[in-house]
This record gives C-alpha cells, sequence and structure tokens, in this order.
C-alpha cells in the first residue's frame, strides 16, 4: 500500500466517523514561542486542549507537517544511520476536545489497522498504563484481545503531558507491529515496533503536582506515516519505502567514488540527501531561508549536509535542486504549496548549496591540515571549529561529523564559549544592548496569553478612519487593564481605533484620554499588539501602571490616533501591493514575498529572486509610480480564503488566514491581496516612489528599501542637497557637469595607482631589508628567511598608517619575489606590523603558507591567513630591528 493511499485512507475513515479533516498547519507555529518547529501532530490544537470549549470544531482529523531538527526536539544526527530518524515526517492524527473518550477512539483505532489497513491481528500488541484498568478492559473484554497482547508499563512509557509543568494529562495506550526479527523473541521489546500512540488527556497536574480529573476530557493520537508505510510495504527501514525511494533512485553518484565506499556507507549519504530534500523544500515553502540564526541556520545546517553527503558521494554539483522534481511528483498532490513555490525553492536551493560547494573544499582543506598536524590528542580545539563555522560557514555538527569520520572529536564546550563571548562581542557594540525591555516583553506576552484565556475581546474599527483626515477619536471603554513593572500599563479597550502590529505594518500610536471627577487624565499609547488569537488589540500605556483606578472595567475613555503617522504607514503599505504586483510583472509570477516592514517614513520589501538588473530597477519603479498616478481606489472584500485564491488574491505564505473569512485588498487592474493592513483610499499619494536600495539579505533572497508620497520628496529633496555641495566640491558649474569631473577625478586617481603599482614592483626588486634571520618553522622544520624592511621604505602614496606600521602592499610583494628568485626557503618579510610569507609548494615539499603563519604568531603574537603559497596578516606589535625576533628559535 503507497504512503498516499494510507494517508487518504486515514483521512477518509476518520471523516466517515464524524470527523472535521483539516489542513496541515504550518511547520513554522505561528501561535507557540515555545517551539522552532511544529514537531507533533497535535500543537496545532494546544490551545485547545487546553480550554477544550473554545475549540470550533469538537472531532479533527488531520496529516501535519512535522520538522525534529534543532532545538529540543533535534533528530539531526541519526538521520541517515538508523531505520526511523527524519528532520520531516508526517503525523497522521486525530483529536477529540469532549467529544468521546478512550473507549471509542479504542475501538476506532483497532478497526482501522485491522480492517482498514488489514493488518492481522496475530500480529499485533498494544501497551497501557499499570493503573488504567479502564483501558486493560476495553481492550481484553470489548476488543477481545489476548490478554498475552497487553502489556502493563509504567508512567515513563505510557503518562503522557504537555511538558514538565501543569497542564493536561493522561495515560496513553500505544500499538505495535510484530517485526520478528529473528534475533529477539516474542518476549523481547526490541522485536515490537511502536507505529501509533493514544493518549487519553483526563487529568490537570496542579503547580504541585496533583491530578484532577478534567471536566472536559479529550483524545490525542498519532501515527507516523513514515512508520506504517515500511508495516505495510514489508521494509525493515523507512527509506526503502516509496516515499524515499523516489528520491533515492534518483540520486545519480560518481561511480568511481562509489566503488571505494562500504554499500552501507553508500546508502546511508542518499538517505541523507533524501530525508534533508524533503526537510529543506518544505521549510523554504513556509518563507524560511538559510542565515545564521534561528529556523534559518537550521535550515542551513540541514542544507549543508546534503551537500557534503553528496560530495562524498563524487557529486561536485548542486544536489538537492537537482533532485527537487522526485520530490514534487511524489508530494505535489498532497502538498499543492511545494508545486505553488516551485521556482523560489530550485532558486533558494541552488545559491545555497553552491556558496557551500565554494567554501566547503577551503575548510575541508584546514580540517585535514589540523588531522595531519596535531595527532596526539585528536580532537578539534574550539578556536579551530569557531573558524570553521565563522569563516567558512560549517557548522559545528558538520565539524563533528567529519572529525568522527577520522577518529577524532571536536572541543564542543570551547567552540561553545567562543561563540558565547563572540556574540556577546556583538551584543554590546550594539547601541540597544541588553536592557529591561526584555523582562517588559515576557511581562506583555503572558498577560496576552491570560487575556486570551479569559475571552477578553476589543473590536477593531480603524478600518473605517479615512487616514488622510488630520484627527481621528472614538469613545470606547475599557476591557482590561494590568500595570507593568516600568510604570506604563497595558489596557484593552472596546472599540479600539489603534492598528496593532502586523503583516509587517507598524502599530499606531496616540493618546487615550480619561475624564473621571471633573479631571482630564492623558496616556501616551507608545505601541498596540494583538491578542494571539486577533480577538483584541492590547495597548501599552506610558506612565499608566500607577493610575489603575482611572481604568475600572467599564470606564469610558477616548482613544485619538496618531493620523499623521497613520497616514505614512497607509502611503507604505499601498505602496508594498504596488511593489508587489510591479516585481511579479517585471520578474514572473515565481517571485514569492518573504517579508516586509511598513513604517511611516519607508518600507522594507523582501522577495526570493536574483539580483536585479539597473534595467529592472527602473522598470519597477516606473510601474509603482504609473500605478500611483492613475488614482485608482482601493477596494477592500471579506469573503473565504477559497474564493481569494480563485480570484487570484496573492497571500503571504508565512501568514495564517481564517480559512471562512479573509480581507481582500485590491487596486482594481494592478493588484489583490490577502492584507489586515491599513491603506490609502486612492494610490495618488503613493506619488512618487523611489527604490533607495535592492541587495541580498541570504541565498535567493533580495531586500528592496524605499519611500513614497511625501517621504520620498523629502529625501529626494535630501539627495538634491548633496548633489549641490558634491557638484560644489568638485568644482563643477552644473549639476550636469558632474559627470565629467567625476570621471577625470577617477582617471586622476588610475594613473596614481598605476604609479604605485609601478612603484610597488621597482621596490619589491630592491628594497634591501635592515635585518634577516635563518630558522625553521613547522613540524616539518621548513627552511625559512625572515626579512625586516625599513618603515620608510614605503609607496608615496601610502598612507600615514602604513608609513608607521608597515605597507602591507610592499610585503606580499617583496615575499613573492623572493619566492620566485630564491625557492628553496620560506620567506617571512616584515615591515612595522605589516606581515607576509611566502613559499614555493612545488619546491618546498608539504610546506603551506598559512599554516606557517600560524606557526609564526605561535612566537610573534598576531593574526592573519591566506592560500598555500601566500598568507598575510598583522602582528600585534611593531617589529623594527632584529633584536625584537629572539623569541624565534
Amino acid at each position: 500500500m503507497s504512503a498516499s493511499e494510507i494517508r487518504e485512507r486515514y483521512t477518509k475513515f476518520f471523516v466517515n466517523n464524524g470527523h472535521t479533516l483539516l489542513a496541515s498547519s504550518d511547520i513554522v507555529p505561528k501561535s507557540d514561542s515555545t517551539l522552532l518547529f511544529t514537531n507533533a501532530g497535535m500543537v496545532p490544537f494546544k490551545q485547545f486542549f487546553l480550554n477544550p470549549v473554545s475549540a470550533p470544531y469538537k472531532m479533527v482529523t488531520s496529516v501535519q507537517k512535522c520538522v525534529r531538527a534543532g532545538g529540543k526536539h533535534n533528530d539531526l544526527d541519526q538521520v541517515g544511520y538508523t531505520p526511523r530518524h527524519h528532520t520531516f515526517f508526517e503525523m497522521l492524527g486525530n483529536f477529540s476536545f469532549g467529544a468521546y473518550g478512550k473507549r471509542d477512539i479504542i475501538h476506532m483505532a483497532w478497526r482501522f489497522v485491522t480492517k482498514e489497513l488489514g493488518m492481522p491481528p496475530s500480529m499485533l500488541r498494544v501497551t497501557v498504563l499499570k493503573s488504567d484498568n479502564e483501558s486493560y478492559d476495553i481492550w481484553k473484554n470489548e476488543v477481545g484481545l489476548d490478554p498475552k497482547r497487553i502489556v502493563r508499563c509504567g508512567p515513563e512509557d505510557n503518562f503522557w503531558s504537555m511538558g514538565n509543568g501543569e497542564g493536561p494529562c493522561g495515560p496513553s495506550s500505544e500499538i505495535f507491529w510484530d517485526t520478528q526479527d529473528p534475533r529477539y523473541s516474542e518476549a523481547d521489546d526490541e522485536r515490537w515496533l511502536e507505529f501509533w500512540n493514544l493518549v487519553f488527556m483526563q487529568y490537570h497536574r496542579t503547580a504541585d503536582g496533583e491530578l484532577k480529573p478534567l471536566s472536559t476530557p479529550c483524545i490525542d493520537t498519532g501515527m507516523g506515516l513514515e512508520r506504517v508505510a515500511s508495516i505495510l510495504q514489508g521494509k525493515k527501514n523507512n527509506f526503502d519505502t516509496d516515499i524515499f525511494q523516489s528520491i533515492i533512485g534518483n540520486i545519480k553518484h560518481n561511480e568511481t567514488f562509489a566503488a571505494a565506499l562500504p554499500s552501507d556507507t553508500l546508502l546511508t549519504y542518499k538517505r541523507i540527501i533524501a530525508d534533508h530534500l524533503r526537510a529543506s523544500v518544505f521549510l523554504i515553502a513556509e518563507g524560511v531561508y538559510p542565515n545564521n540564526n534561528g529556523r534559518g541556520y537550521v535550515l542551513r545546517r540541514i542544507i549543508r549536509r546534503a551537500v557534503r553527503a553528496g560530495k562524498l558521494l563524487g557529486i561536485d554539483a548542486a544536489v538537492l535542486s537537482g533532485l527537487y522534481p522526485s520530490l514534487e511528483s511524489a508530494m505535489g498532490a498532497a502538498y499543492p504549496e511545494v508545486v505553488e513555490r516551485r521556482k523560489a525553492i530550485i532558486s533558494v536551493l541552488e545559491s545555497e548549496e553552491k556558496a557551500f560547494l565554494r567554501t566547503l573544499d577551503k575548510g575541508m582543506s584546514l580540517l585535514e591540515d589540523i588531522f595531519a598536524s596535531r595527532s596526539d590528542d585528536k580532537m578539534v580545539s574550539g578556536r579551530d571549529a569557531f573558524l570553521l563555522y565563522d569563516t567558512h560557514g560549517f557548522p559545528v555538527d558538520l565539524t563533528e561529523i567529519i572529525a568522527r569520520d577520522h577518529g577524532w572529536s571536536v572541543d564542543i564546550a570551547s567552540f561553545d564559549q567562543i561563540q558565547r563571548e563572540s556574540r556577546e562581542r556583538n551584543r554590546t557594540s550594539w547601541k540597544g544592548g541588553p536592557s529591561k525591555k526584555d523582562a517588559i516583553a515576557g511581562e506583555i506576552e503572558a498577560a496576552c496569553l491570560e487575556w486570551q484565556d479569559a475571552s477578553v475581546q476589543g473590536h477593531f474599527c480603524g478600518y473605517s478612519i479615512d487616514p488622510g483626515i488630520k484627527q481621528a477619536s472614538v469613545t470606547a471603554k475599557v476591557a482590561a487593564f494590568k500595570e507593568l513593572s516600568n510604570g506604563d500599563a497595558l489596557a484593552v479597550i472596546d472599540p479600539c481605533p489603534f492598528y496593532a502590529t502586523g503583516g509587517g505594518q507598524q502599530a499606531d500610536t496616540g493618546m487615550v484620554t480619561v475624564t473621571r471627577d471633573n479631571s482630564t487624565h492623558q496616556f501616551a499609547v507608545k505601541t498596540a499588539v494583538s491578542l494571539p488569537n486577533g480577538k483584541a488589540t492590547v495597548l501599552h500605556l506610558t506612565g499608566a501602571g500607577s493610575r489603575h483606578a482611572l481604568f475600572d472595567a467599564g470606564q469610558e475613555v477616548t482613544g485619538t490616533v496618531d493620523m499623521e503617522r497613520r497616514y505614512g504607514n497607509a502611503v507604505h503599505h499601498t505602496a508594498t501591493h504596488l511593489l508587489n504586483s510591479a516585481l511579479r510583472t517585471v520578474l514572473g509570477d515565481s517571485v514569492m514575498q518573504a517579508g516586509s516592514l511598513v513604517q511611516p517614513d519607508s518600507l522594507r520589501f523582501d522577495f526570493t529572486s536574483a539580483p536585479l538588473t539597473s534595467l529592472q530597477l527602473g522598470k519597477v519603479e516606473e510601474l509603482v509610480n504609473n500605478a500611483a498616478l492613475e488614482n485608482a481606489g482601493l477596494r477592500v472584500h471579506q469573503m473565504s480564503l477559497e474564493q481569494a485564491k480563485a480570484q487570484g488574491a496573492v497571500a503571504m505564505f508565512t501568514e495564517k488566514y481564517d480559512a471562512d473569512n479573509v480581507r481582500v485588498v485590491e487596486v482594481p487592474g494592478v493588484s489583490m491581496e490577502l492584507c489586515g493592513g491599513t491603506h490609502l483610499r486612492t494610490t495618488r499619494a503613493v506619488f512618487p516612489f523611489h527604490i533607495m536600495s535592492e541587495s541580498s539579505i541570504g541565498s535567493g533572497t533580495r531586500r528592496i528599501e524605499a519611500v513614497a508620497g511625501l517621504s520620498a520628496a523629502r529625501w529626494l529633496q535630501r539627495q538634491l542637497g548633496y548633489a549641490r555641495t558634491t557638484a560644489q566640491m568638485l568644482e563643477a558649474k552644473s549639476l550636469d557637469g558632474m559627470g565629467k569631473k567625476a570621471k577625470q577625478l577617477v582617471e586622476k586617481n588610475k594613473a596614481l595607482k598605476d604609479e604605485a603599482g609601478a612603484w610597488l614592483q621597482t621596490a619589491a626588486v630592491n628594497v634591501e631589508a635592515i635585518a634577516t634571520r635563518a630558522t625553521t618553522l613547522g613540524k616539518k622544520n621548513v627552511p625559512t628567511v625572515i626579512h625586516v624592511l625599513p618603515l620608510l621604505a614605503c609607496s608615496p602614496i601610502s598612507a600615514k598608517s602604513a608609513q608607521q606600521s608597515g605597507d602591507a602592499r610592499l610585503v606580499a610583494e617583496r615575499a613573492r619575489f623572493l619566492r620566485d628568485t630564491q625557492p628553496r626557503s620560506a620567506h617571512v618579510v616584515i615591515q612595522g606590523c605589516a606581515v607576509a610569507l611566502s613559499v614555493d609548494t612545488e619546491r618546498v615539499s608539504g610546506a603551506k603558507a598559512g599554516e606557517l603563519l600560524r606557526e609564526l604568531f605561535a612566537m610573534l603574537p598576531g593574526k592573519g591567513g591566506g592560500q598555500d603559497a601566500l598568507a598575510q596578516g598583522k602582528l600585534t606589535t611593531a617589529v623594527a630591528a632584529l633584536d625584537q625576533l629572539t623569541c624565534i628559535s
């Protein structure tokens, strides 16, 4: 039975038993900040297990996309080496929020596995909690299972809880398959494969550990599709099922490389590639892009591990992007987002793979040097591991794998310490730095969750306000209030005219006014955020913490929005829609929005694409400005998500939408997007529109920063001022003459550089060292001559700093000259702090300049690096005389 058929049979069975089929939630959780990725089928329903009466459906079934890589739940290291560990997997699940209990789910589960899937009862057994007599009796007396096939276990195996603290929990019952592994008897646990877990959430664990019966018991079940497929397809390894074989069968390895590998190693590398392709594709499809932080770094690690596996198979090209069609064929029907985002996925994969292939050989060369030079303790130092990570892009777990393959280990404790120190340096160099803000953010998040659980509501009425008016005030009533530890406060008012941060748009600010006992009190609205369920806007009020008495529930207040800020946001949000449309027109529909920031004076738009040419950027600007000048009236529609997609509305795929009711903003004939932001009434105020910059922010991802309307006019006015100042400095009679003057300056500068280059060539040949010393470097005792140059021997156009600390260009040229004329030795040339080391690698066997320079720095402290033939750096202390080299043996 194919995986696709299992998936279909499962959902159809539970739909026929009264369940509502819901599409998989996103891998990136939208309402659970505690998780890096969705790692179980129950994650999207967590809030309903905490508050079952709020569940919109009482019986649900789903096939949930899950990722376990990074964070607490991390299977990355085991992938490919074990039969059943995966970074990406599909979890078949069915859930009840008070509709039925353990009796019903036990009977349904047994019918499904024995009737629908045709598993023989003789090949099955179940486990129950020792104290759960009810479940035992149902299996034994109602299902009719032989008591020998019902195993009682302790709470470590058959009791589930949501984390380690208070919350819903309960006993579980697991269903196992007899693998008939001849190494084990029927009594051995290792012979049995668990494939379905039925959790009966019937208790609430209090803070002190007491278990209290829930008034509304729930059911949560999870069955891994990959495991069930292995059972039904008679495979001992998940990677041998049709799920993976459709990909593995298309991996074309280099036969020469493969011949040198044991067959199981060859399979391991192919399994890693197949698994990592699935995880990478689905993460990119949800807007996760490779970078060095959080989810993006996990994705980068996954892709780079796959690239390394491909390299070991002799594949020197991008392997994942080439295999993408295999995955699309296997999973595109079940997950249409993979097909819809094909071009962007391939682009990101290809870009990241090629980037790592360029640095992989350099990093491997450094590791080989380490393995060859320091074999005493067989441990890669934390500093070397950090250099590989920071300079060559090697995730430390990849370094660990490579080290393990060579019988080495990595000093992870030292690596972690160096990484912490690096982060701390970066953090303290940032003006914001650590502050009380983190604690306040935690208080705000806690208050939002508390008010959501209490069903606090506050209707947003801001859409009806024309952003072009000068003042907007709304009378409302206080729905909730909470003091913050810094003297500020949080409040929910109903109705609320303030737009909360969301959809990339910054929040409204303004004022809340309270009149009490003939006195008027005003409090500034610092920002606004939404409750996770979107049912209310929470206002952050400055200095209101001590005025609790003014904000009793039901107290009448006046909310006044800062309309200048609202107008700026509206201009740039409408401009963002026009920009998105223009990019799709110029670059094609494969362009996907990857993020945005809308603020009163500018916008930022991230999207998937190759770099734009100046011609393309000009065309995008032109399209936006033309659309703005059309002065088209914007239209706003409310409809179902399905209707919106059918009408061609563009959705931001990293956002979560209500399937039954979405807001669609349309610029007739130009743009139609799902959007909850505030906009202009017509497009005219977007003009003029100007792109300030276009740059890369990661593999396959670009960023445009732009200004529109009055902000653009002001920006252009400033640029004109800069141009006039520059024209005066160039002594140009007019702005039109700037180009000619600048060209003359460039030509003069080039002539000076040519003169300096000629001087360097002459100086490199003729400069005489004030001191020389012969020595040896490295464990191979490479013959080396150290040459100290006088500081006055600098280029006539060198900066003053070079005349004081040495000319790096001169020492490099001199080192090359000495290498070519005296090739039987390595040569170190020093001038002040500047140092270069050059060696003829063919004449001096086993010598590498970069490695020798590191040996030199162990005696003369400094920093630097380079290639095999030439390495350069900077000494901590300037050298001006031979007696300063006594530290060199």
